[in-house]
C-alpha cells in the first residue's frame, strides 16, 4: 500500500557528522548493517538493512544494498475500512559513485515489491568543488515509474504513478567550522496520486471513493546552518568536540499545502570513541484544497488522508555512538556501532476518529540500530 511508503520515510532518519563538510573525496570501503523498527498508529514495521561500497577502479566505487521491512497494519483507514493484514516489503539498490577532478558523480538504481506495490527508481547527482574547496554545489535528477494494484479487487489491474524529482543546492564554508547550505527540490507527480483502498466520509453519512487530481507539483526550499566547536586542546582528538546543525524548511504544492518545519541537532563527543546525539524537529502544514473530514458527494476531488489534513507533528530523540579510534583487525579497521531513538508525537486538527468522533492523534516510537566498519 501507498502508506507503508510513507511509514518507510519515517525510518529513514538524516546522519550528520559533528565535523563540518569537507571536499568531494573517494568513497571509502564499508559495510553497513542496519536494523530498524517503528511502531505507532497501529502500524509496526521492522527489519534488516545492509550496505557495502567497495572501490573497484581508480576514484571509482560500486555500493549495493538490500532491506527487508516486515509490515503489520492496523492502521486508522485499516481498521475502519477494511481488516487488519501483514505483509513483506523489499527493497534493493546498487549505485555508483565517480570522481573527475573536482566533480563527484553518483548514480542509483532502486526496486521496492510488495503485493500490491511496485516501484523502480533512477537517480543522477553531481557535485562539484569551487573556490579551493570551500564552495559546493550540487544537482539531483531522480525518477521514478511505480505500480499500484490492489489485492482485495483483481479487476483492478495495475495502474501508473510516477515521480520526477529535480533538485539544486548550494553549500559553503564561511569559516573552518560554519557551514551553511541552501537547498530546492521540485516534485512532480502524475497518475494515481490516491490509495485505492481509501474512501471518504460523506455529510450523507456514507462512504465514496478519494479521487485526487492526476498530476502534483511541489516545491521545498530549505536553509541548514551547522557550526562546530573544539575543545582548548586546539587539536580536539579527544572528547569536547561537539556541533549544532539548524534547519527550516518550506513546502508548497498544487493541492494549496503549506508547511513548515524546523529541526535542532546537536552533537557531543564526551571521549574520543564515544558520541552522543540529541535533535528536535517540528513540522506544521495545513489541509489540502479538497481534503474533508466529511465531504459532499457532489465535491468532484475527495480525500480523506489524515496526511492531507491539517496537523503537526514533533519527533524528540537521541542517540549514540561508539567509534573505537585506531582500531583494527586483520582487513577491517574503524568500526563502530550506533543505536538511536525517536519519539513521534502527531495531532491532527480536523481529522476525526470514526469510533469515537474525537480529534486523532497518534504516538509512535522508532529505534534504529546499525553497525558497519571499513575493510
Amino acid at each position: 500500500m501507498r502508506s507503508l511508503f510513507a511509514t518507510g520515510g519515517i525510518l529513514l532518519v538524516l546522519v550528520v557528522t559533528i565535523e563540518t563538510a569537507t571536499a568531494i573525496e573517494p568513497a571509502d570501503e564499508t559495510v553497513s548493517v542496519g536494523f530498524n523498527f517503528y511502531d505507532g498508529g497501529g502500524i509496526m514495521v521492522q527489519g534488516p538493512a545492509v550496505i557495502v561500497r567497495k572501490d573497484v577502479l581508480d576514484k571509482l566505487s560500486i555500493e549495493a544494498g538490500g532491506r527487508v521491512d516486515l509490515v503489520s497494519s492496523a492502521s486508522i483507514d485499516v481498521v475502519t475500512q477494511a481488516s487488519r493484514y501483514t505483509e513483506n516489503r523489499k527493497e534493493y539498490s546498487i549505485g555508483t559513485s565517480s570522481i573527475f577532478g573536482d566533480t563527484l558523480m553518483t548514480t542509483g538504481y532502486a526496486r521496492s515489491d510488495e503485493s500490491d506495490y511496485i516501484s523502480d527508481l533512477l537517480s543522477l547527482s553531481l557535485a562539484h568543488d569551487l573556490m579551493d574547496k570551500n564552495l559546493t554545489l550540487t544537482m539531483k535528477l531522480a525518477r521514478s515509474w511505480d505500480q499500484v494494484g490492489r489485492n482485495d479487487d483483481p479487476a483492478f489491474g495495475w495502474k501508473d504513478f510516477n515521480r520526477t524529482i529535480y533538485a539544486v543546492g548550494v553549500a559553503q564554508s564561511m569559516t573552518a567550522r560554519w557551514l551553511v547550505q541552501l537547498n530546492y527540490e521540485l516534485t512532480a507527480d502524475e497518475g494515481l496520486i490516491n490509495n485505492p483502498y481509501r474512501s471518504v466520509l460523506t455529510l450523507s453519512g456514507g462512504t465514496a471513493p478519494e479521487n485526487y487530481p492526476e498530476a502534483r507539483t511541489g516545491h521545498a526550499f530549505v536553509v541548514r546552518t551547522a557550526y562546530g566547536f573544539l575543545p582548548d586542546d586546539a587539536e580536539g582528538e579527544g572528547g569536547g568536540r561537539r556541533s549544532i546543525q539548524l534547519d527550516y524548511r518550506y513546502y508548497q504544492d498544487t493541492f494549496d499545502i503549506r508547511s513548515h518545519t524546523g529541526k535542532f541537532l546537536y552533537q557531543h563527543y564526551v571521549s574520543s570513541d564515544w558520541l552522543l546525539g540529541f535533535s528536535y524537529r517540528y513540522h506544521r502544514q495545513g489541509e489540502a484544497s479538497f481534503y474533508g473530514d466529511r465531504l459532499p458527494t457532489t465535491q468532484i476531488f475527495k480525500a480523506r488522508d489524515k496526511e492531507l489534513s491539517r496537523f503537526s507533528d514533533q519527533w524528540i530523540g537521541g542517540s549514540i555512538k561508539f567509534k573505537p579510534e585506531q582500531w583494527r583487525w586483520r582487513s577491517i579497521e574503524n568500526p563502530y556501532f550506533k543505536l538511536g531513538y525517536n519519539f513521534l508525537i502527531f495531532n491532527y486538527d480536523n481529522f476525526t476518529d470514526p469510533r469515537t468522533g474525537g480529534l486523532y492523534s497518534v504516538r509512535a516510537n522508532v529505534l534504529q540500530a546499525s553497525f558497519g566498519f571499513n575493510y
